[in-house]
């Protein structure tokens, strides 16, 4: 296993063990999230895709992330329809099972096997599963939700995301066939450095084991269509586009990443059952760090 993957699961440890022993808590997590969504992980999207050339198939990236995204919500919906969930688990169970955790496991994880260049690809399928969340799964938590919120906010959170606008700009910059200037890119560098430790950070301080204990059985569930069914969907939708090599890879790969924190912030946001969502993220992110010793093998063997 590369040591930065080992050195990931040590900091998550860490967090976790910081959260159970009431040393830092929730509000901590939140706060260092902002950081790394609002300054570390666009630095990582600027320097990682700063002179990646795509392939012509790269169109095809976010697509396989909403056929999977959406593939998921159906899969989940009837599910939830036949336990007879009440509305706000029902909304929560959506949540659970439908959002990626993209930027604090997949983005990291991706980083420290298959480099810049595997990231410049995650980061593609990224854009297609985060205008599902913010539009779609939003909506769906607003109409299970308790709360009067409108689906407009999920707009306002998607325009003025700092890693889409970093997206938007380093696709501008490669179809001018430009690069970042020196400077910039030196500068931007040890702040992108920050983005692994500090989302591995976030994960550990996201464990809440209390609500673990409340919900288990519906979360197992909400944890084992998440995964397990985002690793069959990510299998199908990347042999439906015969995707081939790294983006094959890349899809099968984060389709079956653990549920979102984002989960939980929509969760509050809206009213819905919050302690199901946090347990399905829990538990997730958990059974994530449990496999990471075998992702390198895994990934090499989708490589072909």
């Amino acid at each position: 296993m590369p040591a930065t993957l080992q050195a990931f699961i040590a900091i998550f440890l860490l967090g976790a063990l910081l959260r159970s022993s009431g040393l830092l808590g929730r509000i901590h997590a939140e706060r260092l999230a902002f950081v790394v969504f609002s300054i570390s992980l666009p630095a990582t999207i600027l320097v990682s895709l700063d002179r990646v050339v795509f392939a012509p198939t790269a169109w095809k990236l976010p697509l396989a992330a909403c056929l999977v995204t959406l593939s998921m919500l159906f899969c989940s919906w009837p599910v939830a329809r036949l336990l007879h969930l009440p509305r706000a688990t029902r909304g929560g169970f959506l949540l659970g099972t439908g959002c990626i955790n993209s930027v604090y496991f997949a983005y990291p994880v991706v980083l420290a096997t298959l480099g810049d260049k595997g990231l410049a690809q995650a980061i593609l399928f990224d854009l297609g599963q985060t205008t599902l969340t913010l539009t779609v799964i939003y909506g769906l938590a607003v109409w299970h939700g308790a709360k009067g919120t409108t689906a407009r906010s999920a707009m306002r959170r998607f325009v003025s995301s700092p890693p889409l606008w970093a997206l938007c700009l380093s696709l501008l910059l490669t179809l001018l066939g430009l690069h970042l200037p020196g400077w910039l890119h030196d500068a931007l560098t040890p702040i992108h450095l920050t983005t692994t430790p500090l989302a591995s950070l976030v994960l550990g301080l996201s464990i809440s084991f209390s609500a673990v204990r409340r919900t288990w059985a519906l979360a197992l569930l909400g944890v084992g269509m998440r995964m397990v069914g985002g690793l069959l969907l990510g299998f199908a939708v990347a042999y439906g586009l015969d995707l081939a090599g790294m983006e094959r890879a890349i899809v099968i790969l984060v389709s079956a990443m653990p549920s979102a924190v984002t989960a939980v912030i929509f969760a509050t946001d809206t009213g819905l059952d919050e302690d199901l969502v946090t347990s399905i993220v829990a538990l997730s992110i958990c059974v994530g760090v449990a496999l990471l010793p075998w992702l390198p093998q895994l990934i090499w063997l989708l490589l072909g």
